[in-house]
């Protein structure tokens, strides 16, 4: 009877080293398609250079480095809004001297006023107070009476007159009179009568009427 013949100590150890080569071999294979996989996939998911747009913060930087100032956006000016009628002025504004009679009887005092009108299309402000008038008659070339020689008291008035609108100041007496600076307080000299010509002008604001012309008997 025949008998199986076991094999030696030696061979069983080069198999198990064949083996283990084997693993070896096969996990190093794994191992390497594994990181093949890895390394594609990073590649599709933009792992890879991309183009940028510019951004403000790139601009930014690059005005740094080159040292340029970038430049600023100008901010609008607002539009001012109008707040209320404009100041009065000619030729929109007339002054108009004002008389009661175009003749005096020697017991008679003138009296004097003046109108303002406002022939503009828009409203207008202005200062018609006792302190911008002026009332001056004149006899040709010679100054008779100005009111502003010894006034008392002058005031302001601001007022808005419409277009259109006109409006008056109160009348005041003309004594006959004739004024200066250094006769406010003292006789004056009567203005000269029997049928003189003399010549009423006012202004208000500097804006001067025409003259109006009257006689004194």
């Amino acid at each position: 009877m025949s008998s199986t013949r076991r094999p030696s100590k030696a061979v069983y150890r080069r198999r198990r080293l064949v083996l283990l080569i084997v693993c070896v071999l096969v996990i190093g294979l794994l191992i390497w398609g594994i990181s093949s996989l890895l390394g594609a996939g990073g590649d599709e998911r933009g792992g890879g250079p991309t183009s940028v747009s510019p951004s403000a913060s790139a601009s930014t930087s690059a005005s740094a480095e080159t040292g340029e100032t970038p430049a600023a956006t100008p901010t609008p000016t607002p539009t001012p809004t109008p707040t209320g009628p404009a100041e009065c002025a000619a030729p929109e504004l007339v002054v108009s001297a004002v008389l009661d009679a175009a003749s005096y009887a020697a017991d008679v005092q003138p009296q004097l006023s003046l109108s303002i009108a406002n022939t503009g299309a828009e409203p207008c402000v202005m200062n018609v107070g006792t302190a911008v008038q002026v009332y001056t008659i004149s006899s040709g070339a010679d100054v008779i009476w100005v009111s502003s020689h010894c006034q008392t008291d002058p005031a302001d008035e601001i007022v808005t007159i419409g277009a259109g609108q006109s409006i008056a100041a109160p009348p005041i007496s003309w004594v006959r009179e004739r004024s200066s600076l250094d006769t406010c307080g003292t006789d004056r000299a009567d203005a000269v009568a029997g049928g003189a010509y003399y010549q009423l002008v006012v202004s208000v604001n500097g804006i001067a009427s025409q003259p109006a012309t009257f006689v004194l008997d």
